[in-house]
């Protein structure tokens, strides 16, 4: 099933319904909104969200911005749930400041998406490894 892009950026932004959680665990959240960065190395997660799912840190890591300024954060590790599955062990860092949650390359290379930039859409492809969950 395709998503239409976000139009709360301008220009528009690929986004995905996700749930996370604390490996091997359901998803009981609320689903929320990512938005999908093919630029951006690693998954990133506001620190308030990732203190309210309660999951340990794994590591302090230091990662540069995206301005290029590193700053020392926190790593941890969870299951992205998908409608289609689950894509376990996921590495996500902590923003301090953010409010959005971005997929970024560690993740979407284990996926199969379809950007169709004119029909502002992203669909998820059948075919990727993943179990269900």
């Amino acid at each position: 099933m395709a998503t239409k892009y976000s139009h709360r950026y301008t220009p528009a932004m690929p986004v995905l319904a996700i749930r996370l959680s604390a490996p091997e665990e359901t998803a009981t959240g609320p689903l929320l909104t990512a938005l999908v960065d093919t630029g951006a190395d690693i998954c990133i997660a506001p620190r308030a969200l990732l203190s309210r799912i309660d999951v340990p840190a794994s590591e302090a890591v230091r990662v540069r911005g995206q301005w290029g300024e590193p700053f020392q954060t926190t790593r941890y590790l969870l299951d992205v749930h998908f409608e289609q599955g689950v894509i376990p062990a996921i590495d996500v860092v902590s923003d301090p400041n953010g409010r959005e949650i971005i997929l970024g390359r560690n993740i979407l290379n284990k996926l199969q998406l379809l950007l169709d930039g004119p029909a502002e859409s992203v669909e998820i492809l059948p075919g990727a490894e993943r179990r269900r969950g």
